[in-house]
């Protein structure tokens, strides 16, 4: 499935992870302050909040469009933003209630990350919400 992100100085990063988490659900994209190689993660200190303009984090942007699809590995979706727009990013992966960059896997494409992504989120609940799982008193 083809996808379009829609970048430009208004958009605030949530409203971007946002087009992109309509199509990997499982998935979010995560802004940074600097960039990271591959396989590796940025600190926690270097993350970007969710409500600031891209024109905040780079006053210089060119309003453009980035397209993917579900064969787009992390690392040229992550490579592709820095490039095209000077954005610093990292794609996370949904398990269970929490989060985890995807920094081991920057090779899968974001079908498979995603495909993942659901299989640890109903794998999780399953173990949480069994209702034969009870203490007999």
């Amino acid at each position: 499935m083809m996808a379009v992100i829609k970048i430009d100085i208004e958009n605030t990063t949530e409203s971007v992870n946002a087009q992109f988490n309509a199509v990997y659900p499982f998935l979010r994209i995560g802004f940074f302050k600097e960039p990271h190689a591959f396989g590796k993660s940025n600190g926690k200190n270097k993350v970007i909040n969710d409500s600031m303009k891209i024109g905040q984090i780079k006053r210089s942007i060119q309003s453009g469009t980035i397209e993917i699809n579900g064969n787009t590995t992390v690392w040229e979706l992550e490579n592709g933003f820095e490039k095209q727009f000077g954005l610093n990013i990292q794609v996370f992966r949904k398990s269970g209630n929490i989060w985890l960059e995807t920094t081991a896997t920057d090779n899968w494409t974001l079908q498979q990350q995603n495909e993942q992504g659901k299989f640890l989120d109903e794998d999780l609940k399953f173990e949480r919400e069994n209702t034969d799982d009870h203490d007999i008193f």
